[in-house]
């Protein structure tokens, strides 16, 4: 038998509240748990076991040999659409459009790998399309050059060029 912890009535077992004062009984009978807690062995296994999965999966993914990722070489030549809205830009007053301009500088650079040349077209000005060329792979600027619209002559047009 069980005391009320209220009142100090018998309250008998499996009930709930004290047939006196209708107040919770409580789970302590004479100060000792009627029900002790069971430790929580699982929950605390499988947290560690969580750990131990999320960590083995992480070693796995950086130890992993990481592939050098694909190398693309473009061996297509290169074609100026003419005839396509917006694909060739020609100024007026020029015989050659910007893009042929473009090839045409890019050509001008053969000590360097094609791939490491980078064109930024400024603009048709003065009867030329002005550019300025960069060594991608170096991350050095070659200059501001001209490409002539009409009689095609490529010229350093500022400091850098050859």
């Amino acid at each position: 038998m069980r005391t009320c912890e209220n009142c100090g009535a018998r309250v008998p077992a499996g009930a709930t509240s004290c047939p006196e004062c209708d107040v919770y009984a409580g789970d302590y009978v004479d100060g000792e748990a009627i029900h002790p807690r069971k430790p929580r062995y699982r929950l605390w296994l499988s947290i560690l076991g969580a750990v131990v999965v999320v960590a083995a999966a992480s070693f796995l993914l950086l130890m992993k040999p990481q592939s050098d990722s694909p190398k693309f070489v473009d061996r297509t030549p290169v074609r100026v659409v003419r005839d396509r809205p917006g694909g060739a830009h020609q100024a007026k007053g020029a015989k050659l459009t910007e893009p042929e301009a473009m090839l045409l500088l890019r050509r001008h650079f053969t000590d360097i790998d094609p791939k490491c040349v980078a064109i930024l077209n400024n603009g048709y000005r003065d009867g030329a399309y002005q550019m300025t060329v960069v060594n991608g792979c170096t991350h050095t600027r070659l200059g501001k050059w001209r490409v002539d619209g009409k009689t095609r002559e490529v010229t350093a047009a500022g400091p850098g060029g050859r």
